[in-house]
């Protein structure tokens, strides 16, 4: 009882009254009006617009037609953990066995489960903001506390460690990271990085490290798994760098005894993933140059992007990595990028996410670079047409 009523206690000193607006809600409104007859422009959403390679197509297809359609283990095929094992052992210089892999359905169960593992109900979990939501709401879900640590662009999207430091306390068991992250691009440097580690190893916590974005680093990017020492899970997908957003599978890395623990509430779950896409990621793991060629494709469109709204005097970083950019639409707090969205969706049939999204900040919008060229301009056209 206790730990409910500080959780709910938490919880409204945190919102304040002000009500998030999600990538859903946006996508969703902008559906229905797609099915009245609108033409919406989508920058909302962080889906690729290229799809799967044609490789994974057929090796889909073949696993189909040979009888992959069966109940796998809830950790994975074999196959597929020795792959991906064996992909970031090369990428780190690391040594990962297949036993410190699950295969999970999505990369957002991969952080569900994750957390569901590791935080304990009333535990403290450090988020630092901007935010994917769903962190929060896993959280949330399963009664944990919610620290949060807010960045701002002045300092880069740089967190202080000092300040997070001094918030850590007894019941503080989970540090939540996202790099490249998502609203800003930030990528940490390999630096802070490891005063983060030494921060968590000197206060027994453990690091959850969504790294779904890592192949879309533009600069120099340090995954936990090279820091051998700090207890850690890496968590990634296959939806943004093969394209393969549908398939739904994920997965997770770490300990082999949070693995079992992993691997467990997949099994409570969901059983497995399909065993047919499982055998289609396989393939993916071989599909390098495809994933060259779309982070080529999509660091273009952040360039455009960020051209376009430099010419509005916008206020933005500028991505290390990632898929969007997070601009400051007005220097007034008052500002409510909710309306603003809302407005721009409803006149001007550009759907975007509010800042207030991933955090406290109203001023702000987050940008998706997935669509084409054309589209881009224009919906970033409109959108200057709103702000004048």
């Amino acid at each position: 009882l206790l730990i409910d009523e500080a959780v709910k206690a938490q919880k409204i000193s945190i919102d304040e009254g002000k009500k998030a607006i999600s990538v859903i809600d946006m996508f969703i409104l902008a559906k229905r009006m797609e099915k009245e007859g609108s033409e919406v422009i989508h920058l909302e959403v962080g889906e690729p617009d290229f799809g799967p390679p044609e490789k994974v197509k057929r090796a889909t297809y073949d696993a189909i037609s040979k009888g992959y359609t069966h109940y796998t283990e809830p950790s994975g095929i074999l196959s597929l953990r020795e792959g991906i094992a064996n992909s970031v052992s090369e990428r780190y210089s690391i040594d990962v066995s297949p036993e410190q892999v699950a295969i999970t359905s999505g990369g957002r169960f991969s952080v569900y489960a994750s957390i569901l593992s590791t935080l304990s109900p009333g535990g403290e979990a450090i988020v630092i903001q901007p935010a994917w939501p769903a962190y929060v709401d896993c959280i949330e879900t399963i009664r944990g506390r919610i620290i949060s640590i807010k960045t701002n662009l002045e300092e880069g999207w740089k967190p202080d460690i000092e300040s997070i430091s001094n918030l850590i306390n007894n019941s503080t068991e989970l540090i939540v990271i996202n790099y490249p992250n998502n609203p800003t691009g930030k990528v940490l440097e390999k630096r802070d990085m490891r005063a983060l580690v030494d921060l968590a190893i000197e206060r027994n916590i453990t690091i959850l490290s969504d790294e779904v974005y890592s192949d879309y680093s533009f600069k120099p990017f340090s995954s936990i798994l090279e820091f051998h020492d700090c207890k850690s899970i890496c968590v990634s997908s296959f939806s943004k760098s093969y394209g393969m957003t549908g398939f739904r599978i994920g997965y997770a890395i770490s300990n082999v005894g949070t693995i079992r623990k992993i691997s467990k509430i997949q099994a409570l779950a969901s059983t497995s993933v399909p065993e047919f896409i499982q055998y289609a990621a396989i393939e993916a793991l071989k599909c390098k140059d495809d994933v060259k060629k779309y982070t080529s494709l999509i660091r273009e469109r952040i360039n455009l992007v960020c051209k376009e709204l430099k010419k509005m005097n916008l206020s933005y970083y500028e991505p290390d990595g990632a898929f969007y950019v997070f601009p400051r639409i007005s220097k007034d707090r008052s500002f409510d990028a909710g309306k603003f969205s809302f407005d721009l969706l409803k006149d001007k049939k550009v759907s975007v996410t509010p800042g207030i999204t991933f955090g406290d900040y109203p001023d702000f919008i987050r940008i998706s670079a997935c669509q084409a060229e054309h589209l881009l301009l224009e919906g970033l056209r409109r959108i200057g047409e709103m702000l004048r």
